[in-house]
C-alpha cells in the first residue's frame, strides 16, 4: 500500500467525503509524475483502500473504512514513537433503553470474534445506549465519524448480510469497553452505543434518564 498517497488524499478531506483530486493534484502534492500518480490511485483502488467515480471532468475519490483504519493503525504507531498522550474525547448523556438489536448482533459469532480479536475483549450480549442532548456531545459524536477506528468487517450468515463497524476504546465510570458505530443502525445520530465484556447497566445500576459519561480513546 502507498501511505504517502493515502496521506495526501486524507489531507484533501477525503475520509469525510468524496473529493475531485485529479492524478495531476496528487502528482503536485507529492512532486512526482501524473502517470505515477496515475497507477498509485489504480493500486490504492485495487487493494480496496480507496474508491473513484469517474466524472466527465475528472474523478472523486474517497477512503474506505479498511484504508481509514490502515492511517489509524500507522497513526497510533507513530503516537507510541513520539511518545505523544493519549487523547481523549469526553461524550455524556443519558441511559436510554434501545430496540434489543444489540443483544442479537453482539451474540453473533461473525461479530464477536472479531471484538475478541481487535479490541480484546468478548462483549456482553447487548449495548449500552447513551442519548445525546448537548450541543457539545452531539458535534463530539460528529466528529467520531471522521476519525480513524478499529474497523469490524461485515459478513455474509445464512444468506444475510451484516455490515461492517467502526469501533472506538472507550470507559464507562471505571468501566473499559468501545463505542460501536455500525455502518447500518435504526438509531439516530444522537445515540451512541457502547459494549462491554460486562453487563454495564446492571454493574453502575443505571435506569433510563441517568446521566453518564463516555470517555473515547482516539488517539
Amino acid at each position: 500500500m502507498d501511505m504517502q498517497a493515502l496521506l495526501k488524499i486524507a489531507a484533501r478531506g477525503g475520509l469525510k467525503q468524496d473529493v475531485e483530486i485529479s492524478s495531476s493534484h496528487l502528482a503536485a502534492d507529492m512532486g512526482i509524475s501524473q502517470q505515477t500518480a496515475a497507477r498509485k490511485l489504480k493500486k490504492l483502488e485495487d487493494e480496496g483502500f480507496i474508491t473513484r467515480d469517474v466524472l466527465s471532468k475528472g474523478q472523486t475519490i474517497r477512503i474506505t473504512s479498511e484504508g481509514e483504519e490502515k492511517l489509524g493503525v500507522i497513526y497510533r504507531e507513530l503516537s507510541t514513537v513520539f511518545g505523544a498522550e493519549e487523547t481523549t474525547l469526553a461524550i455524556c448523556g443519558t441511559v436510554t433503553t434501545g430496540m434489543g438489536e444489540g443483544k442479537y448482533y453482539m451474540g453473533m459469532t461473525g461479530y464477536k470474534n472479531q471484538f475478541k480479536e481487535k479490541l480484546g475483549f468478548a462483549p456482553y450480549p447487548g449495548t449500552l445506549n447513551i442519548k445525546l442532548r448537548g450541543a457539545e456531545d452531539l458535534s463530539a459524536r460528529q466528529s467520531l465519524s471522521g476519525l480513524p477506528g478499529t474497523h469490524i468487517e461485515g459478513f455474509k450468515e445464512e444468506n444475510r448480510t451484516f455490515g461492517s463497524v467502526k469501533c472506538f476504546s472507550a470507559e464507562v465510570e471505571g468501566i473499559n469497553g468501545a463505542v460501536v458505530m455500525p455502518k447500518r443502525t435504526h438509531h439516530a445520530p444522537d445515540t451512541l452505543e457502547v459494549i462491554s465484556e460486562t453487563h454495564i447497566r446492571s454493574q453502575l445500576k443505571l435506569e433510563d434518564g441517568d446521566k453518564v459519561c463516555v470517555r473515547i480513546r482516539i488517539g
